[in-house]
C-alpha cells in the first residue's frame, strides 16, 4: 500500500510540474492532491504529522476547490475531488492522537 501511495505522490507531482506553465489551476490541483497523499503516506507508516497539519491541508484543499469552481474553466470535477479530500483530511485529523 505504501508503494502505491508513493507512486501516486510521484504521479501527481509530475503532473503538477508538467502543467505548471500552461494551466496553473490544474497544476495547483495536482500539487495539493500530491501533498494530501504524502501526508496520508506518513500516517500509514506510523508517524503522522500533527493535527494542525491536517487542518492546514483541509484549508488548502478547500481553497483549491474554490479556485477550481470559480476561477478555472470547466474544472468542477476537480473542485468536487478537492472537497472530498478536504473532508477526508478532517477525518484523518480525528484519527490522529497528538
Amino acid at each position: 500500500m505504501q508503494i502505491l501511495y508513493g507512486a501516486i505522490v510521484l504521479f501527481f507531482l509530475g503532473s503538477g510540474v508538467y502543467y505548471l506553465q500552461d494551466e496553473p489551476p490544474h497544476a495547483l490541483h495536482f500539487l495539493v492532491i500530491a501533498l494530501y497523499f504524502f501526508i496520508i503516506l506518513f500516517e500509514f507508516r506510523g508517524n503522522p504529522f500533527s493535527r494542525r497539519t491536517y487542518v492546514l491541508l483541509s484549508l488548502l484543499l478547500t481553497g483549491n476547490a474554490m479556485i477550481q469552481f470559480f476561477l478555472a474553466e470547466n474544472n468542477a470535477i476537480y473542485g468536487l475531488v478537492s472537497l472530498f479530500f478536504a473532508y477526508f483530511a478532517l477525518q484523518a485529523r480525528r484519527r490522529v492522537k497528538h
